[in-house]
């Protein structure tokens, strides 16, 4: 059955610190919880989210990426909610990272989530053009251009606050791809990023090739600029990238002989932790 497309649009609603908050929320009670009780213990522990009048387009944001999930009026963490909520409580930039690459990459499986699209759309602009000011209403009507090509479609729900839905993400990333000068933010290609994003990256760029565990698929420029623009690095460092992740992940297979190639077996979210 296809599914009824979504909006273009990036909620800003979603800053990083309140999203902290709520998974810390959410993991303390694994038996779920209510927008009311969210509500209560927000207030009780002092957090952020007290500023807030609802959170409703909150969780509407993290039910979008598969963070949580609905049932019978409560919420919970999905399996790959846990995962990054437990990984988050001693590595508090892999935040930023682990919402980055949901946002960018679920289109890829995904065609109704177009507010992906329109994520997608502008880190790819940004990285291109790297480095470069980060112009929002130049982006906009890059984004609105190109879902009249694409989709077909004119007057979308794409704006200034939807390219502050994704730039609230890219500032909050280690290291830096976001520089500010005077009053400008200024966006660069990074030299390096966490493992974790990098092997998120790569399999999923070996995924959209190959669906066989077993086959091994060219490490061409091709992939390699794929992977290096959902992390948002600089190309040159993407070798060397490679040999961390395959020194960290065992389910990665390189083989180096007549050109790379590379295989991967059976990942999943859990192998983060291990």
């Amino acid at each position: 059955m296809m599914l009824k497309p979504m909006s273009f649009h990036v909620r800003h609603d979603l800053l990083p610190s309140l999203t902290y908050e709520l998974l810390n929320l959410f993991l303390s009670q694994p038996l779920g919880q209510t927008e009311e009780e969210l509500t209560r213990s927000a207030n009780m522990h002092g957090l952020r989210l007290r500023g807030r009048k609802d959170y409703s387009k909150l969780i509407r944001s993290l039910r979008e990426l598969e963070i949580l999930y609905e049932d019978n009026n409560r919420f919970f963490l999905t399996g790959r909610g846990q995962v990054i909520s437990r990984l988050i409580q001693y590595q508090r930039d892999l935040l930023a990272d682990f919402i980055h690459f949901l946002y960018y990459s679920s289109f890829d499986l995904e065609p109704n989530k177009r507010f992906s699209w329109s994520y997608q759309m502008v880190c790819d602009a940004l990285w291109f053009a790297a480095p470069g000011v980060i112009n929002r209403d130049r982006l906009v009507n890059y984004v609105a251009r190109e879902a009249t090509n694409v989709f077909g479609e004119n007057g979308i729900s794409f704006s200034t606050s939807s390219v502050s839905g994704i730039v609230n993400w890219l500032v909050d990333m280690v290291p830096n791809c976001i520089t500010v000068h005077g009053t400008e933010q200024y966006f660069v290609r990074r030299e390096y990023c966490s493992v974790e994003l990098f092997i998120l990256a790569l399999n999923h760029g070996y995924r959209k090739r190959n669906s066989s565990d077993q086959s091994q698929i060219m490490v061409d420029n091709s992939f390699r600029d794929e992977v290096c623009r959902l992390c948002l690095i600089n190309p040159e460092r993407f070798l060397e990238m490679l040999s961390l992740a395959e020194s960290s992940f065992t389910c990665i297979d390189v083989r180096r002989e007549r050109g790379d190639r590379i295989s991967v077996a059976k990942f999943d979210w859990s192998m983060l932790e291990s």
